[in-house]
């Protein structure tokens, strides 16, 4: 399915191998029986950001721990929107969705007007998906879902309610224990809506915080981050409707404290 062109930057580029040894001649012939790898395209690097993939509409960054989605009050340039404005100098970069500033893992970006409202009707349609992995307080029940409706209040704490309340929004999350041991369970959680801190006020609601997490009482001594992972992003690319999914490796501390 891949231009010549596309081709061509996979030969540069050294991902291609027959029978384990590098194919840079475009015209070598390729013999019936002979195994033929391409390799996973290599991360770039921008500033504190790992860029998984870029085209002329999107882009899919890997963001660390500590690092603001997007411009606030306090804070306008320690974003990753700001550090992708400064690598796309010429274009406009969209938001799609945001993680939170002590969230890491997987986030896309729309670098057109067109992919910006298509992501943003296929989002708003659940069709989507955003898988996370977090490291909860004490024992959590092997699976299920958290259905609850999230107000916000005056000085920014999210609260979790069991029945519609005036301005608040329907929050689902879909859960599964992964493995306990001792105070700490690892969770994965999959989003059906996304709401601000939702599956963070959805844990502490049932009684099992996100370790690290003091803004919604975790108890346990603190650790030096939130330890809640953006793990894997589905979605179809909005122009040429390919299937997409990208990872984000699980951080090593997260099994640590297991």
């Amino acid at each position: 399915e891949s231009s010549r062109n596309t081709l061509r930057t996979f030969l540069k580029d050294e991902r291609v191998l027959v029978d384990g040894k590098l194919l840079t001649d475009p015209k070598q012939e390729v013999l019936a029986g002979q195994e033929l790898q391409v390799l996973p395209r290599r991360l770039k690097k921008e500033g504190l950001l790992q860029i998984i993939y870029e085209d002329k509409d999107l882009v899919v960054v890997d963001k660390p721990a500590g690092l603001l989605s997007v411009a606030t009050h306090f804070d306008t340039q320690n974003t990753v929107h700001a550090i992708l404005k400064k690598r796309y100098i010429r274009r406009k970069v969209y938001v799609i969705h945001r993680l939170d500033q002590e969230t890491s893992g997987v986030m896309m970006f729309a670098l057109s007007e067109e992919a910006y409202n298509k992501l943003k009707s296929d989002l708003a349609a659940h069709l989507v998906r955003r898988i996370y992995y977090g490291v909860v307080e004490g024992a959590l029940d092997s699976k299920g879902t958290w259905e609850s409706y999230l107000l916000e209040d005056k000085n920014y704490l999210v609260h979790a309610h069991d029945k519609p309340t005036a301005g608040a929004e329907r929050a689902v999350t879909h859960y599964e224990t992964v493995r306990q041991h001792g105070d700490f369970t690892l969770v994965r959680f999959e989003l059906e809506t996304g709401k601000k801190n939702q599956i963070r006020v959805q844990s502490a609601k049932a009684g099992h915080p996100i370790y690290g997490d003091s803004k919604y009482g975790a108890k346990l001594p603190l650790s030096k981050r939130l330890y809640l992972h953006a793990f894997e992003l589905h979605f179809t690319h909005p122009l040429t409707q390919k299937s997409l999914v990208f990872t984000s490796q699980l951080p090593k501390e997260f099994l640590q404290a297991l």
